[in-house]
């Protein structure tokens, strides 16, 4: 597996290809928002203006900017992804990010296709594994160039949008064509390696599942450490490459940002809502929620519910 290019098709041929794939997304999504589609795992988006910095959680998914442009951070880190490029991710997540190029005549354009990272590893060769060791892992979000058979692939998939009747035959095959072109071009030994982690069970990656799946429950490092057969130390660092967060800060960001959602449903108090999230201190949980969003759990969720 080679680092660059994927084929003898010129890298200018994917902006002739995200072009036509832009042209489709104009045509049929005429409103701004979040279009959930019947195609396995993909979602459309489109937005006419800027965004301010929000948190989210960013599930394993492939995400393209089809027009316009976003920026995520991932602590200290700055990812910047467009036409010219994507934006994968092989973990559960909490990122902050904003549309960073967006107008009402040429509006924000993108799409997100989801996938299980176990689904993906029987494409790679075994052999890989042990060309991909490293000493600490990859981060879980990375971004790399697009290609003319990249695209062209995506571009297929999407296009089962229009004839639901061919995805249960065409969509798998067109979906695996996907990940194969992303694992043959730029940036695909990093994800390789990303992707061995999660097929030979990784303890890091076993550390980030479980924390993604028990974020409510109390933990300490050293018991977590012991669970994946790593010292508290090693988890620390490693776990850290991968999130760009200590294990404690990951469960913590996990926890506001349901606390955040479960708010601004509305339903619940600030005291049910920190309690169902797993904190045991109110006024902690008040503290810990004003220093990521800015504002007090009540007065953040009002505001969020007004905005457009």
């Amino acid at each position: 597996m080679q680092d660059g290019t994927s084929s003898d098709i010129p890298a200018s041929e994917a902006s002739v290809r995200i072009a036509r794939l832009r042209r489709w997304m104009v045509e049929r999504l005429r409103e701004d928002g979040t279009y959930a589609t019947s195609v396995p795992g993909l979602t459309l988006y489109r937005w006419s203006h800027t965004s301010s910095p929000h948190y989210g959680v960013y599930t394993p998914s492939l995400c393209v900017v089809v027009q316009g442009e976003k920026q995520v951070w991932l602590g200290r880190r700055v990812l910047v992804y467009n036409p010219a490029t994507y934006l994968i991710s092989s973990i559960h997540v909490p990122a902050q990010s904003r549309v960073s190029r967006a107008t009402p005549a040429e509006p924000y354009l993108a799409l997100r296709i989801e996938f299980q990272p176990q689904e993906l590893v029987d494409m790679l060769h075994e052999d890989w594994a042990r060309s991909l060791d490293g000493d600490v892992p990859e981060p879980g979000l990375q971004v790399a160039r697009s290609d003319g058979p990249l695209v062209d692939a995506i571009a297929r998939y999407v296009s089962l949008v229009d004839s639901p009747e061919d995805e249960p035959f065409l969509g798998p095959i067109w979906r695996r064509e996907i990940f194969y072109r992303v694992l043959r071009g730029a940036g695909g030994a990093r994800w390789a390696r990303m992707l061995m982690a999660v097929g030979h069970a990784d303890p890091v990656h076993r550390a980030v599942r479980y924390l993604a799946e028990h974020f409510r429950d109390p933990v300490r490092i050293e018991d977590l450490a012991a669970m994946v057969n790593m010292s508290p130390s090693t988890l620390h660092r490693h776990f850290k490459a991968l999130t760009q967060m200590s294990p404690i800060q990951y469960q913590k960001r996990l926890r506001l940002l349901e606390a955040r959602r479960l708010l601004v449903a509305g339903g619940l108090s600030v005291t049910e809502a920190a309690l169902s999230v797993g904190y045991e201190s109110v006024s902690q949980f008040t503290r810990d929620y004003a220093r990521l969003f800015g504002l007090p759990p009540s007065k953040d969720a009002d505001r969020s519910r007004l905005a457009p």
